[in-house]
């Protein structure tokens, strides 16, 4: 180790570098020629003491190192925001004493070291002084050492004790790791007597000895941005800095009352001004110690909504006033105005399980189906006040405790790290070219995959998807993903002052009933969620390569169905004698997180920066509806898309300790996040599970035993006791990752409660089914299957016990949604069994699928579940295999229904078979298959839905009259084809104008309606065409095939069922007669006279439509997606929607019309009346 010494230089500035960034630079006191007997005689006056102890001094003198920065700093240690409101700032981002020294600091650098004879750190480019400096005996550079974080305790011990012991920074330590290794060999010893007085033999040891040690977590890179010279509007340098913080601590209290983001100029205008903050911060510009809070107080600062009635139009005006404000820097008259917004605010009621229903209503409007479903059955939660009380149940005992407590239980305080637990050695370097993948179009792409709730600043998955994916704001939008994209390719590749980022990584904690106890549920900013996936995306495969296929958590895909199979084939082993399964202790947020910091550098370096750089200082969490907030210190933070990743490259190290150390014993073990499981022989079990308790703390993996449950063979379980006195042992089995490892008497117990427990579901959800059966099918579909869906795929033989579920189905659920009062028969069932696009519901018999689906899941895992029974420390997957086994499953599946609706059309008569075979074709099944989103104008009443459903497979519509104003019975039939009321023309009318304003929409010119056609004057037209001067078609424009070439539609809508369509052998000849009389009608006459293409459009009431339509359809949203730089798939999918449930609506009216004559009412003619002189008016003054 280099020394140097110049006492008449002021002391060096401290950094916020890191977390550790102000216990580093004390913890590691300077160590200068005069300290070293000083140091040791501290040092040496530590008696001997156990491992708790040990731990508990090192973290009091961490405090009181602390509490010297402090001192030395001038302020006191205070939350994030309010330490960088008060430090100012270097040209670095370095921490100086006062304001008047950023002049001289700046002048400084304007200076050359000969020209100062300054020596400065080779990390910070900052003048050293004499205390803390340290010099590489690699490079021969010198450092702050608050600027080096690869200087552990021990290694201080070292040096102070000797002076001439070699240091190397962390670029020489990876070169030479060999250097390293030889000098901590040899002060090992040493540094153990003098550090921490390590009794000689065991036998002097009450507890096991630890090493606590700090972690080599890379220092943060140099900024070119100076707040100091920072300019935004009026504001001027530490203003803008004291400013914007101010504001974050007003908004992350306001309540969420944020209005959608305007289209046109002013909601332009504010995504450019979203994306110049984010651009402040990845030029590191002087404006970058504050870039990410002002992102994140833009959105709540500019789009409050005025009051509670406010309309877009007000919405703009007060959106074009503060934006005004915002270029100004007037951070006070906004904050100012949006105090007063929210005082004026009723106080949220917070969510019950008594408005269930209304809660479900209102999230399945907004197509948040796994949001509703949880307030369907017992899944149903409210969100607790933090000084109410709770019962909970610890060990058996129950447990009362106030909210709040039991939130900062769940968040502890930092573990410190042990010497055994930290990875060594050479690191991989990983090139930043990798994370050129990630690119504007994937942050779009990954912003329409991400849903939830809004984090502290306020704004919802929804509101970034608007302004990051919708086409109205333009280009605006497009430059907005590109500088996400860019922040993501910085954030994955520097190492950034932590900061800078306390805005972007804090959430909204919410306490939720657990009935009983408390679930924290941590909602972190959307902004992070976009960010994180799409760095995961492009890791993906380094993260699979670290982790699987013992830790199957981290994006495999089927990777828990995986894991239950292959334990489940542990189990069947003959060999096997039981079956471990383990749970650990609040895991998620007691993983030893300084530790998890060091290791993911070796473990996945791919991801390793990004890691660090949202986790390296402790997380706010803001309590909602309070004023408190809490640190997460320690373990992953919810509401992160990385934390999984973290959380399983973390435990790579401890899951290969207990390996190696239990490799004789031939036990098998697979993890999915914090569940392990292990099979094999009792003893090695028992040894594997001595180890996992020995060595999972230091990670910060408790394993808890009574959670913890031991599978056991038959006769093993007396035995099993003995060892395993703690642990709860069961001989019958038990749940395991949603399904269950164990005996078949034990699988039936736990198919027969979970199927009690949906049938009350189903109950639930066909009691919404009376009052919304739209909601209530499409929750059914996409929400509530689900959730048997996964058993069914990881459990087998469970057809029988479905049964009951499938009565259950059919007696309550079908009668709702058809709002019957009675069960549909038996031929109806099999009908609703099949898929939509084979003209059923999509309610399938589970009986008969749940086998099916075992095979298929066995069948597309088998390969990751080889990987784990055979133990293989890699794993990479085959994609090609893996899609060519899904294409089979796929064409299996489509087989298997394919033979039940063959076995059905033999039972069924000729008008049922064409029903069911309208009911198939392509695009008539959509309006069953669409998510009912209000704002797309997807929903139907309950009337609406029951009708419709009736009109798909011919059913009598209930209070419907018996007999029709023109005096046939009613029947749907005889309603569609009747041309009382004129319903009729109605469809025809209203698809003609659907079409022509889609044309409009895809840029087409010269469109209209009903245009007349030229006079033939004589020509001679093919026999059966129209010649009548009056003739006229339904729709007429120009370049739609071709430029400025005009295009001429004529619209038909027919009713399969009329006797005249039946007479066709099948559908496609229908369509052909139809489109072929059109044609004979106006096709010679437009080609000749109108020089002109014509094309029909012939339709069904059922949805369905003829070839010639199909065609216009395709180059309709083919046009349109060019023009709206839209996806095709996407446009086509939007009109075949638009279309469907326009033509669903006509087709409805058209069977509840009024068809009686309109009887003339006496009335005052309103023309001659002065309202305002009604005398009722005077007489209720």
């Amino acid at each position: 180790m280099q020394t140097r010494s110049k006492a008449a230089e002021p002391e060096q500035p401290l950094s916020p570098g890191s977390e550790a960034g102000l216990d580093e630079m004390i913890v590691q006191e300077p160590l200068s020629d005069d300290e070293p007997d000083n140091v040791s005689e501290k040092t040496q006056h530590i008696p001997e003491q156990p491992a708790s102890e040990q731990k508990a001094m090192l973290m009091q003198t961490r405090a009181q190192h602390r509490a010297t920065a402090t001192e030395l700093c001038e302020v006191s240690y205070k939350p994030t925001e309010e330490l960088f409101v008060n430090l100012p700032l270097s040209k670095t981002g370095n921490i100086v004493e006062d304001p008047e020294r950023t002049q001289e600091i700046n002048m400084d650098d304007e200076a050359t070291d000969e020209e100062t004879d300054t020596w400065r750190c080779f990390a910070c480019k900052e003048d050293l002084w004499s205390s803390g400096s340290v010099g590489c005996d690699g490079c021969s550079e010198w450092f702050h050492v608050g600027c080096v974080c690869n200087i552990s305790e021990e290694q201080r011990a070292i040096l102070a004790s000797d002076e001439e012991s070699p240091w190397f920074c962390s670029d020489c330590k990876d070169r030479t790791p060999s250097l390293l290794s030889q000098a901590l060999t040899e002060g090992r010893d040493k540094a153990n007597d003098v550090l921490l007085s390590t009794p000689k033999s065991n036998s002097d040891l009450t507890e096991p000895v630890t090493n606590y040690v700090e972690c080599n977590i890379p220092p943060v890179g140099t900024s070119n941005g100076d707040i100091a010279k920072a300019k935004w509007g009026k504001l001027r340098g530490l203003d803008i800095l004291s400013g914007v913080n101010a504001a974050y601590k007003k908004v992350v209290k306001w309540q969420r009352n944020i209005f959608q983001v305007p289209s046109g100029k002013a909601g332009k205008a504010f995504i450019e001004e979203l994306t110049k903050a984010v651009n402040y911060f990845t030029a590191s510009s002087n404006l970058e110690a504050v870039a990410m809070t002002m992102t994140m107080i833009l959105p709540p600062l500019l789009l409050q909504k005025p009051s509670k009635n406010s309309k877009s139009k007000d919405h703009v005006l007060h959106l074009e006033k503060r934006l005004e404000w915002w270029r100004n820097g007037d951070l006070d008259l906004l904050v100012k105005e949006g105090d007063a917004i929210q005082k004026r605010l009723l106080r949220r009621k917070v969510s019950r399980a008594d408005n269930k229903e209304k809660m479900f209503i209102r999230l399945m409007l907004l197509g948040k189906v796994s949001a509703a479903m949880r307030w369907v059955g017992e899944h149903s939660t409210s969100v607790l006040d933090i000084n109410s009380v709770t019962e909970t149940v610890v060990d058996g005992r129950v447990v009362k405790q106030k909210v709040i407590d039991t939130l900062k239980e769940k968040h502890p305080d930092p573990e410190p790290s042990q010497e055994d637990s930290l990875l060594q050695g050479p690191k991989d370097k990983v090139e930043d070219v990798i994370y050129q993948n990630i690119e504007g179009e994937l942050i779009e792409r990954c912003a329409k995959q991400i849903s939830g709730s809004a984090g502290p600043s306020g704004l919802d998955s929804d509101g970034w998807k608007r302004i990051l994916c919708s086409k109205q704001f333009g280009p605006a939008s497009r430059e907005l993903c590109n500088a996400i994209a860019d922040l993501s390719r910085r954030l994955s590749s520097h190492y950034i002052n932590p900061h800078y980022l306390h805005a972007y990584i804090a959430c909204r904690l919410v306490p939720l009933d657990k009935k009983p106890g408390v679930r924290p549920v941590g909602i972190g900013e959307v902004l992070r969620r976009i960010i994180g996936k799409a760095i995961m995306l492009v890791t993906k495969n380094d993260i699979l390569n670290a982790t699987a296929p013992l830790q199957v958590c981290a994006g495999l895909s089927g990777g828990a169905e995986a894991a239950i199979h292959a334990i489940r084939s542990m189990y069947e082993d003959d060999k096997i004698e039981a079956i471990i399964l383990v749970d650990a202790d609040n895991a998620f947020n007691r993983l030893n997180r300084q530790t998890a910091l060091h290791n993911i550098q070796y473990i996945c370096p791919e991801i390793a920066p990004y890691i660090v750089n949202t986790y390296r200082t402790p997380a706010r969490l803001f309590i909602s509806n309070t004023d408190e907030e809490i640190l997460s210190q320690e373990g992953v933070t919810q509401g992160d898309n990385s934390a999984m990743a973290k959380y399983s490259c973390s435990l790579m190290p401890l899951i290969n300790i207990v390996a190696m150390k239990c490799a004789d014993n031939n036990t098998k073990q697979v993890w999915y996040a914090d569940d392990a499981a292990s099979s094999g022989k009792l003893n090695g079990i028992k040894q594997w599970w001595d180890q996992l308790q020995q060595n999972g703390p230091m990670f910060g993996y408790f394993p808890k035993p009574s959670k913890t449950w031991l599978i056991v063979k038959p006769g093993l379980k007396e035995r099993a006791a003995k060892l395993f006195p703690d642990v709860k042992i069961t001989d019958e089995g038990h749940k395991y990752l949603g399904s269950f490892i164990g005996t078949p008497e034990g699988m039936d117990n736990f198919i027969n409660n979970k199927v009690s427990d949906w049938m009350k579901e189903v109950d639930d959800i066909s009691d919404i089914a009376k009052r919304e059966p739209q909601l209530a099918y499409s929750g059914y579909i996409y929400g509530l299957s689900k959730r048997w869906n996964y058993v069914c795929r990881t459990t087998p033989g469970i057809s029988y016990q479905m049964k009951r579920l499938d009565y259950k189905i059919r007696e309550s659920f079908i009668p709702a949604i058809l709002n019957r009062a009675y069960s549909c028969t038996d031929v109806n069932r099999r009908i609703f069994a099949l898929p939509a696009r084979d003209g059923g519901l999509s309610l399938y018999n589970l009986s008969e699928t749940s086998d099916m689906e075992y095979q298929f899941s066995c069948q597309a895992t088998s390969g990751l579940t080889e990987a784990i029974l055979n133990e293989h420390t890699e794993y990479h997957e085959d994609f090609q295999r893996t899609k060519d086994i899904k294409e089979q499953i796929t064409k299996t599946r489509k087989q298997f229904f394919k033979c039940k609706r063959d076995e059905l059309v033999s039972e069924l008569s000729p008008a049922q078979k064409l029903q069911l075979d309208l009911a198939s074709e392509k695009g008539a099944s959509s309006w069953l298959t669409t998510l009912p989103v209000k704002e797309f104008g997807y929903v139907l009443n309950k009337q609406e839905f029951n009708d419709a459903l009736a009109l798909r497979y011919n059913m009598n519509m209930k209070d419907a009259p018996r007999q029709c104003f023109c005096g046939e019975t009613n029947t749907v039939n005889h309603l569609l084809m009747c041309k009382t009321g004129g319903y009729v023309h109605l469809r025809h009318d209203s698809l003609r104008d659907v079409f022509a304003e889609l044309m409009r929409n895809a840029g087409c010119k010269d469109v209209h309606t009903e245009p007349n056609l030229l006079k033939t004057d004589g020509v001679q037209l093919p026999a059966g065409s129209n010649t009548k001067d009056d003739a006229r078609v339904d729709i007429s424009a120009r370049s739609f095939w071709n430029p400025l070439e005009r295009a001429l539609f004529d619209v038909r809508v027919l009713h399969p069922q009329a006797p005249s369509n039946r007479s066709h052998k099948d559908i496609p000849s229908m369509y052909q007669h139809h489109e072929n009389e059109k044609k004979r009608h106006y096709n010679a006459r437009i080609l000749q006279i109108e020089k002109a293409t014509f094309s029909p459009l012939v339709f069904t009431t059922t949805g369905g439509m003829a070839p010639e339509a199909q065609k216009v359809l395709k180059r309709l949203a083919e046009k349109t997606s060019r023009r709206k730089n839209q996806r095709y798939c996407d446009v086509m999918t939007f009109l075949r929607r638009r279309l469907r449930f326009d033509l669903l609506r006509t087709t409805i009216i058209s069977l509840r019309g009024y068809r009686g004559k309109v009887h003339q009412l006496s009335s005052a003619n309103i023309d001659g009346l002065d309202l305002n002189l009604d005398p009722t008016d005077q007489v209720q003054m």
